[in-house]
């Protein structure tokens, strides 16, 4: 049943990096559509074009039709039909589609739902980019060499046989000048073959390096401390850093990037993560210039750090930039002098178990499966409690009921999660939002940033219970921390998974 909706999860090679996450290539979404709280999985080919797999289970009454349907951003055509998703054998609830992903960029997946309960419909942010190369079988290229070379034989004897026979009468035999110019037809023929195969071989090639070329590849960037007291992350790649040129993006074949919008009301998010796993920060750097983000530096112990910083765009494409830095002496502590009330850090004891110790007596409890399998969709669910024991009542953290990251030991796989999903809360939006005359970049921008404002100014109070639908890509040592809000104060666990093999089949 798991294996049926994991697909094939594991397909992120050492150290995949695919756009907005590290490692982990799957878009995950949690919600509803409709009357049908529906959980999606979205599991790209890695190669555009491709074909991706949409996985949708539906809880309690199993839906009647269950259709997927893909949107570019900035298409200017219809959109291709629906696609229906069929129902997995042996699963009640679970249904698979599969979409083609025909151009890079931001793209969405429409999950329609319909049945008793009545019609729904989802919208799942998507960003699509070429990061893999299919290679060809070994047994499979040698049945197509030796297949070819059998074409290509026949092919040079049929013209022979055509010239040297064709016109004969029947019982006649060919003489000399017949014989002969078949041999000359048999040679062109070879000779027009060999040149029309040489280069179909060389326009393969150019393709092939075209395609390599263009794989999608993290920003260039730079992560430093300026002063002790700043952390400094410095976009300096050149599609970037001439995003506006657009003579220079045709000659280089770069991205129009459309500028970058408010996610949760942050502009970045930026992840410092000891290299043991010993200490986190969540940091929100400002920015002038879109091109170096500076944040307050917190109190955190010396040694060498992975930094992870997510950006999105107005289109809804995200990126996560990756590099390290060595952290000395200095910074502010953010429990009593935040510079950005949403920012935080920790260290400290981590819960190898299910509860972790807060402040105030207060526990994050995670209901932990009792194995934890690489590809299995297992929702990390937790629930935070008083001193007493009862559900706290939580605040919202930048408009949701808690925020996740995960990461594997050797940095191979990094995910920021929120209780929807793996995808930005202003990607959702730019889809939502983006209308037939957002033609001038930065308009959309401007309807996201106030919606989304008046969205987190509107988020509720919870009632302690939060949970992120995802499924570890690959086995390994993973640590996830866990952050929600109480009352003004970030509350930040962590927990240890040790995330084994999938059993054969």
């Amino acid at each position: 049943m798991m294996r049926s909706f994991l697909g094939t999860a594991g397909v992120a090679s050492l150290y995949l990096l695919a756009s907005a996450h590290v490692g982990s290539p799957d878009t995950w979404f949690e919600g509803n559509a409709g009357p049908y709280h529906i959980t999606v999985q979205i599991e790209p080919a890695g190669v555009v074009p491709g074909v991706a797999r949409v996985f949708v289970r539906a809880d309690g009454e199993v839906p009647d039709l269950v259709t997927v349907q893909a949107n570019k951003f900035d298409a200017t055509g219809g959109a291709p039909p629906p696609e229906p998703a069929r129902p997995v054998a042996g699963d009640s609830g679970l249904f698979e589609g599969k979409l083609w992903m025909m151009s890079t960029g931001s793209n969405s997946v429409t999950v329609s739902v319909s049945g008793k309960e009545g019609r729904g419909t989802a919208v799942v942010p998507v960003v699509v980019v070429a990061y893999s190369r299919l290679e060809l079988n070994k047994p499979m290229g040698i049945g197509l060499a030796a297949m070819g070379v059998f074409l290509f034989a026949g092919l040079v004897t049929i013209v022979g046989a055509t010239v040297r026979e064709a016109s004969l009468a029947p019982g006649e035999a060919s003489d000399k000048a017949r014989r002969n110019r078949a041999r000359a037809a048999m040679a062109l023929t070879t000779v027009i073959v060999v040149g029309l195969l040489t280069g179909g071989w060389r326009w393969w090639n150019s393709e092939d390096r075209d395609y390599a070329a263009n794989m999608y590849k993290p920003l260039a960037s730079r992560a430093k401390m300026v002063d002790g007291n700043w952390v400094s992350v410095t976009i300096e790649d050149s599609a970037w850093r001439h995003r506006w040129d657009s003579t220079w993006l045709r000659r280089n074949r770069g991205n129009f990037w459309s500028p970058l919008v408010e996610d949760h009301g942050k502009l970045m998010h930026l992840f410092l993560i000891k290299e043991d796993m010993g200490a986190f920060a969540h940091l929100h750097p400002e920015t002038r210039d879109s091109v170096t983000f500076r944040a307050v530096a917190p109190v955190l112990p010396n040694g060498k750090y992975r930094v992870y910083a997510e950006i999105v765009h107005e289109s809804g494409f995200t990126h996560t930039l990756v590099d390290s830095l060595t952290y000395g002496s200095g910074g502010i502590d953010l429990s009593t002098d935040p510079a950005d009330p949403d920012d935080s850090q920790f260290s400290g004891a981590v819960d190898s178990g299910r509860v972790f110790q807060l402040d105030s007596g207060m526990t994050l409890e995670w209901n932990r499966p009792s194995a934890i399998v690489a590809g299995r969709p297992q929702s990390l669910s937790f629930m935070v409690k008083n001193a007493d024991g009862t559900p706290a009542t939580l605040s919202p953290y930048m408009g949701m009921a808690g925020h996740a990251v995960v990461m594997r030991d050797d940095g191979s796989v990094f995910v920021h999660l929120h209780p929807n999903g793996t995808f930005s809360m202003a990607s959702q939006m730019a889809f939502a939002m983006r209308q037939p005359g957002d033609t001038i970049r930065g308009a959309l921008g401007k309807r996201l940033t106030s919606a989304e404002m008046s969205e987190l100014g509107r988020a509720a109070p919870i009632n302690g219970s939060v949970a992120f639908p995802y499924a570890f890509p690959k086995p390994g040592r993973y640590r996830i921390w866990v952050q929600v809000k109480h009352g003004a104060k970030i509350l930040t666990g962590a927990f240890d998974a040790d995330v084994k093999v999938a059993p054969a089949a």
